[in-house]
């Protein structure tokens, strides 16, 4: 008796207890507007991440809100703020494929593009500004999606048609101005002098070091020309005093020099164009480079009711 007497008492104490625990834990913690709103203010805030948490909770507390394509573009613009490049491509690409009619769904497009850029997979990129030209004709991000694909060939320094493209880009834009700036500063750019690495790989083999002369590498051409000026003269005085042995140590290592100081001339020559056109587009970057512009808001409306009863 006293057992059954115990067992109501422990239910009476802490029954109660563990009942409402359990149900609230069952219920979302905030509103859907509560939730969204703290996720926004995390992203403008530059917490990423925790934006990303905040955005996966309200979709998976508020799967039929209508708000989830939304919530889910947002987790790839974070991605793409903290520089999670590959996350946010996946990201763009759900919300292409689960929402394609949403103005989430035509953004993500853009955004794609821009996430394939930030990863140099700029053939990738051009062909997703390409698909958002062909499907979405008649929208107003269609001068964006030409701007985008003109910098996919500027990367890749296709210069003319970079420039073929930017010009597609109508003067009732507002992006007309930086692209008609852009062209003229590619075009003088892509026209700067350049080292020819046929020229500098015959210097070299003329005259070693001549080539990295050319290159404006001034010490790699002095020590090139004294390496090889040293295991030639070897060369010859081994010869002179019939030490043929050495003569063949020494001339064997003098080929290898001779080799690499004319691949190296060659090199160098790409290197520095390759240098040049890297300082012309990092310039051209933080002067010119633009984001995709933000998505139409379609303000989503929520009517609350509330009662008030007074009692006699």
């Amino acid at each position: 008796m006293r057992y059954f007497i115990y067992c109501a008492i422990y239910l009476q104490l802490f029954g109660g207890i563990y009942a409402p625990i359990h149900a609230e834990s069952a219920k979302p913690g905030f509103t859907a507007d509560q939730l969204l709103q703290f996720a926004d203010q995390l992203l403008q805030e530059g917490e990423y991440f925790r934006a990303i948490t905040e955005y996966r909770r309200f979709r998976f507390d508020y799967p039929d809100d209508p708000r989830q394509a939304m919530a889910l573009f947002h987790i790839g613009q974070a991605f793409y703020r903290g520089q999670q490049y590959t996350d946010a491509l996946q990201t763009f690409r759900d919300v292409i494929q689960t929402y394609p009619d949403s103005p989430y769904g035509r953004q993500a497009w853009l955004w794609q593009g821009e996430s394939l850029l930030q990863q140099t997979q700029y053939a990738a990129a051009e062909q997703s500004y390409t698909t958002y030209i062909e499907h979405y004709s008649n929208t107003s991000a269609i001068p964006y999606a030409h701007y985008q694909r003109g910098w996919t060939l500027l990367y890749r320094r296709q210069w003319q048609a970079a420039t073929d493209e930017l010009q597609q880009i109508p003067d009732s834009s507002p992006l007309y101005p930086a692209a008609q700036q852009l062209v003229l500063e590619a075009r003088e750019g892509s026209q700067q002098p350049k080292k020819s690495p046929f020229l500098a790989g015959a210097l070299s083999a003329f005259l070693p070091g001549a080539g990295q002369l050319y290159n404006g590498r001034l010490g790699d051409a002095a020590l090139t020309f004294l390496l090889n000026g040293l295991f030639i003269a070897g060369t010859i005085e081994a010869i002179q005093h019939d030490q043929l042995a050495i003569a063949g140590v020494l001339g064997f290592f003098e080929a290898g020099w001779y080799g690499g100081n004319v691949y190296s001339a060659v090199n160098g020559a790409h290197k520095h164009n390759r240098r040049a056109d890297e300082a012309l587009l990092q310039n051209l970057e933080q002067r010119f480079r633009m984001m995709p512009p933000d998505v139409p808001q379609t303000q989503q409306l929520g009517l609350r009711f509330s009662f008030r009863f007074s009692l006699p």
